[in-house]
Order: structure tokens, then C-alpha cells, then sequence
């Protein structure tokens, strides 16, 4: 515990300075090839920030997401505007039902990060809806889970295990996906910051996946907001300056507010960690899409 709050100091003495990026050989590993960072600052505002970076040339790594419901298709019974694509799940008990033992109703993964991904809906009073349509494309192992034109920003996964950002995919390439997962806007491309849309302008609560250049790293930032005394959000350019300032390429906004929700799994205490903060109280909201990251 010394030896991970002295990398720690070190890390975030790099933010409070400034430098231009971050010097992952200091940060804390939680897993084998994931780094995590915790940042403090009160500029431009109050703001706690958590960014990981995953290497994913590390051996075994496999990428998993959010699969249709077994009622998927049919109408959604407390909600008749849309049909059931997914099951509603909060992103920590996504990962410990995929680590889950498959006799026991899990996927018996060894399953070492998740992160909530595309928005979702119906988002209506009183918000308790047990099903979701997940906005955009969604595709787990070839399979269409929800397909919402245009496509304007997803996330996507290969079966090879490239990772890319892209503003649309052909159904041609529907078969080749292991995973597709859709945002809010690209916020970076090329290194550089994007404007994004209506959702990227107000400061609030944040989370977003970058990619380095070649592809190596996956980073991914989360930004508490709207609790005061504690952080106050972000922007999508200040997210954006963030995954740059991390080491990313390109970046895409996925689905923030109280929904956005980073985990890992530490072996130590057998439990999921979940390293931002939604609400005081602690209450983690249940999402209409997840993405994962397994060990085979």
C-alpha cells in the first residue's frame, strides 16, 4: 500500500505541474497491463478525475460487451415507444456476473475491467425501466444487439483484437466485430480536440475512450460532477484534452451523467472496484450498455 501511494504522489505531481503528458512508468498497476491515475485539481474547476490506460498488446486480453436479452425484439412493457435490446445492469455487477461460474448462471470469465458505454433508452420518469435500447450500433461477436442510424461515433473491437474509433461501420464488417459500442461524438481525432455536439458543451459528470496512435493503448477518463465539495464535471474538450494529455490520438465521448461508472477487479479483496464517484451516497445506476475486459 506505501509502494501504490508513493507512485501515486508521483503521478499526480506530474498533473499539478502541468506536463504535457503522463509518465505511465509511475502509475500504480491494478491489473497486469492496466495503469490507473487519480488527479485533483480546482482548475478550470473542482474536479476529481480517474484515467486508465490498458495495454493491449498484454497476453489474453479479450474484449466482451453487452448481449441481447433473452426477450430481445419484443415490445417493452413499461415503456410501448421501443423494443427490448438489452437488460438494464449496473456496470459492477456486469463484471462480477461475467466472472460468475457459468453452473451458477454466470460467464465464467476472468473479466479485469468494465466501463458503461453507449447511451440508452427510455430515460423517463421515474427512470426505473428494467429494459434499454442502447442508441447507435451495438454488436457483440457478430451479432447486431441494436443498429439506430446514422452511425455518428462508435467504438469498435475486431475479431483480430484491433480497437479503432470510427464515425460509422459498414454492415459488411458487422461479422468481423467481436464487440461496437456507440458514443455521444469523436472528440479527438488526429490529436486534435473536437467541438463535439450539445451534450459536449456544459461541464458534468464524464466518461470517455481514447486510443493511442497505433493502437496500442486504451485509455479511458472518468470526471465526477455535480457534487459540490467534491467535483463539478467536465466538458467534452476538457475530456478530451485529458485522454490527449494521457497519450490518445482519438477520443469518443460514450454515455456520462450518473451513468458513468469505471471498474477493475482486485485480486487482493476478491471484489470490483469501482473508481469514481456517482453520487454521495454511493448509489451506482444501472446502464443499458457495458463493455469488458477478460483474461483467457
Amino acid at each position: 500500500m506505501r509502494c501504490f501511494l508513493s507512485c501515486l504522489a508521483a503521478v499526480l505531481c506530474c498533473f499539478v505541474l502541468g506536463a504535457e503528458t503522463i509518465d505511465w512508468s509511475e502509475a500504480p498497476e491494478v491489473q497486469a497491463g492496466v495503469r490507473l491515475v487519480k488527479r485533483e485539481t480546482d482548475q478550470p474547476r473542482l474536479q476529481k478525475i480517474n484515467l486508465m490506460r490498458i495495454d493491449l498488446r498484454t497476453g489474453g486480453f479479450e474484449f466482451t460487451g453487452s448481449a441481447r436479452d433473452p426477450d430481445w425484439g419484443k415490445p417493452m412493457p413499461d415503456w410501448d415507444k421501443a423494443v427490448i435490446r438489452t437488460r438494464r445492469i449496473r456496470t459492477r455487477d456486469f463484471l462480477l456476473n461475467a466472472r460468475k461460474p457459468a453452473e451458477e448462471g454466470g460467464q465464467g470469465l476472468n473479466m479485469i475491467v468494465a466501463a458503461n458505454s453507449a447511451p440508452w433508452w427510455p430515460w423517463t420518469k421515474p427512470y426505473t425501466h428494467k429494459y434499454a435500447h442502447p442508441a447507435g450500433l451495438g454488436i457483440l461477436n457478430g451479432e447486431v444487439v441494436c443498429d439506430t442510424r446514422p452511425h455518428k461515433a462508435v467504438f469498435v473491437v475486431y475479431e483480430d483484437g484491433r480497437a479503432d474509433i470510427v464515425s460509422s461501420v459498414p454492415e459488411s464488417d458487422y461479422r468481423s466485430i467481436r464487440v461496437a459500442a456507440s458514443g455521444f461524438a469523436i472528440i479527438l481525432r488526429d490529436g486534435e480536440i473536437l467541438e463535439g455536439g450539445s451534450y459536449e458543451k456544459e461541464p458534468m459528470p464524464r466518461i470517455a475512450y481514447g486510443l493511442s496512435e497505433d493502437r496500442r493503448y486504451l485509455y479511458i477518463v472518468t470526471v465526477d460532477g455535480r457534487q459540490k465539495g467534491w467535483s463539478l464535471g467536465a466538458t467534452g474538450k476538457e475530456t478530451a484534452a485529458l485522454l490527449k494529455e494521457a497519450g490518445a490520438a482519438d477520443a469518443i465521448n460514450m454515455d456520462g451523467g450518473g451513468s458513468a461508472t469505471l471498474c477493475y477487479w482486485d485480486e487482493k479483496t476478491k471484489t470490483p472496484v469501482t473508481v469514481n464517484r456517482q453520487t454521495e451516497s454511493g448509489y451506482q445506476r444501472p446502464v443499458g450498455s457495458n463493455i469488458g475486459i477478460y483474461l483467457k
